[in-house]
């Protein structure tokens, strides 16, 4: 939807295979670094993105990522140097099924009490945020789903200020569910998806800033089937039209797109179709990010949101992908979810 106030990215922080934090995850994209390690479910091997840490427990990985991303947003908010009265806005697809897979493999049983009704308030509690946290699981489009309700709250007056977090962290249930479908790539070389673990953060306010702001987010479904969008693309092509008419923009205003790009034919056949119907012959550049940083589910707006802004405000990434003013986000997920994005650039604090 558009909004009534605007919307202005304050922070963003991000950790994945790329790195732990955004520079160093910009970095590695500009050096061209992405390393492929590989994970074993159900007697086979698939490529996949780790977060390189030298933490192996599951908790532990946890505590150690919200805590490096919660770090890095504190100390990029502008109003205060603190979390812990901003709202929080959690996307993931897989939530606690790793903490889930520790307790079955270390007791034999399984406590769901324990996690999957508190993962998020588990999350709050280690970045000192106390209240209850607003948790979205919506396939691929979870992070973007968090994030466009924070959106609208800024946007129509509701709160000031946001905090919201895209989270994805290895888990066998994930993986072995990609693989029974046959989607999974077998080498990092071969069509097919690569997942990967990463968490992706972005501090969201109404106070006008120099930096990027967010003009329109839109969610919607495309109920062709629980796998794959529907084949022409109209679906996603809809979508778009909405973000852009509430952007207050036609297709020509959009200077860069980062596509969903995830590596399944159907997928990224609709998505090629529904750029041809939005941008016909004139398409923008694009910058695609999957295969670098993996398919991170839930975490892919937020990761991947944070890493490609932090990228364009670099001198090293205006070198080479020159200077974009707005930006087209694109997101497809199973279950028929669509999300697209845009934001723009401001010079000085645009209107409030």
């Amino acid at each position: 939807m558009t909004a009534a106030r605007s919307v202005h990215i304050d922070g963003v922080a991000h950790v994945s295979a790329l790195g732990l934090s955004a520079d160093a995850a910009a970095e590695s994209l500009l050096a061209d670094k992405s390393k492929v390690a590989w994970r074993e479910v159900s007697g086979a091997r698939h490529p996949w993105f780790a977060i390189p840490l030298e933490e192996q427990d599951w908790a532990a990985r946890v505590r150690r990522v919200i805590g490096l991303v919660g770090s890095e947003l504190a100390a990029a908010g502008k109003e205060s140097s603190g979390l812990t009265a901003v709202p929080l806005f959690i996307g993931s697809s897989s939530l606690q099924a790793g903490a889930i897979e520790a307790d079955a493999r270390a007791r034999g049983t399984v406590d769901l009490s324990s996690h999957s009704a508190c993962f998020g308030m588990e999350i709050g509690a280690m970045l000192g945020i106390a209240s209850t946290p607003w948790v979205f699981s919506t396939a691929c489009t979870s992070g973007l789903a968090a994030l466009e309700a924070a959106f609208t709250l800024i946007g129509c007056g509701r709160i000031d200020e946001a905090l919201v977090l895209g989270v994805e962290f290895a888990n066998d249930t994930t993986l072995a569910g990609f693989a029974s479908l046959g989607l999974l790539a077998a080498t990092e070389k071969t069509g097919g998806l690569i997942l990967g673990e990463a968490t992706g953060g972005l501090r969201l306010t109404a106070h006008p800033r120099p930096g990027w702001r967010i003009t329109a987010c839109r969610l919607c479904i495309d109920s062709h089937s629980l796998t794959a969008p529907a084949p022409d693309g109209r679906a996603i092509a809809a979508n778009i039209a909405a973000a852009l008419a509430d952007a207050g923009l036609e297709a020509d205003d959009i200077d860069l797109i980062k596509p969903h790009r995830g590596h399944m034919p159907g997928t990224d056949a609709a998505e090629e179709a529904a750029f041809g119907h939005v941008f016909g012959v004139r398409r923008p550049p694009e910058i695609a990010l999957k295969r670098r940083l993996g398919h991170t589910l839930g975490a892919s707006g937020p990761a991947e949101l944070a890493v490609l802004l932090t990228l364009l405000d670099t001198p090293a990434g205006q070198a080479r992908h020159g200077h974009p003013q707005r930006l087209l986000f694109n997101l497809v997920g199973f279950g028929g979810s669509l999300a697209a994005l845009i934001v723009e650039r401001c010079t000085s604090g645009a209107r409030a």
